[in-house]
């Protein structure tokens, strides 16, 4: 059955992800900024996904997102499928970073620079710092930014540690970061595999936390942390 579900969501994939690549590309004449078009549609997009694949989203907390100012969303990384229900389940646009092999994938590159969402290659420190810049150039031009700070997904379905450095774009910027906690979502589909298997999925938004000086950085890091252990 999940063998079946999972062929049926691939084959909606590529469908509706070219059905709404040619919607957003004839929206984004008329809406600007040009890429929010496509980020809309990338929401519409994966919630649609989200329902085929079986994933039941509970959502909590999304009276905690400022309505007013740009902000930095940080959540935990449990599986493949958690920018999927990111993008499903806030109520917002937003941007965050793709490793950089996606963006040569035809079509699918085209769409990812079209978002405005930006490169990042892992393996190398400069781009790591390339991405601070990016995020605060964002969050000055009043968008808000998605990260994961431990920087790649658990191996044990437990929260791991922040990467060192993994909210400077906060303090450096002034942006409130908002924790977001997926629960769930490690069993959907195993590392190395791509079956998916529906599993009940709680995403929980948690309160603002702002870094106001570089004296408070370690601290407030460790807050971001335990807000979103405290929710998963």
């Amino acid at each position: 059955m999940n063998f079946l579900r999972t062929i049926l969501f691939y084959l909606i994939l590529v469908i509706t992800f070219f059905v709404g690549s040619t919607i957003a590309l004839i929206s984004s004449l008329f809406i600007r900024p040009r890429a929010k078009a496509f980020q809309v549609a990338a929401h519409i997009w994966a919630k649609l996904l989200v329902k085929v694949s079986g994933i039941r989203c509970e959502v909590r907390g999304a009276e905690n997102i400022p309505k007013d100012k740009a902000v930095i969303f940080a959540a935990n990384h449990q599986g493949a499928a958690d920018i999927l229900i990111v993008l499903a389940c806030l109520p917002t646009t937003f941007r965050f970073a793709i490793k950089k092999e996606l963006f040569k994938v035809p079509v699918f590159g085209w769409y990812l620079r079209s978002a405005d969402y930006f490169p990042i290659d892992r393996k190398l420190i400069l781009s790591v710092y390339r991405t601070v810049e990016n995020i605060i150039g964002y969050i000055k031009e009043g968008a808000s930014v998605l990260i994961f700070p431990e920087g790649t997904r658990t191996q044990t379905g437990e929260l791991g540690k922040f990467k060192r450095g993994s909210l400077l774009a906060a303090l450096k910027s002034g942006a409130p970061i908002v924790p977001l906690a997926i629960s769930g979502s490690f069993d959907l589909m195993p590392k190395g595999s791509f079956v998916i298997n529906p599993h009940p999925v709680k995403f929980s938004i948690g309160k603002p936390i702002e870094i106001t000086n570089e004296a408070d950085y370690e601290s407030k890091v460790e807050e971001v942390r335990s807000a979103i252990e405290e929710m998963l």
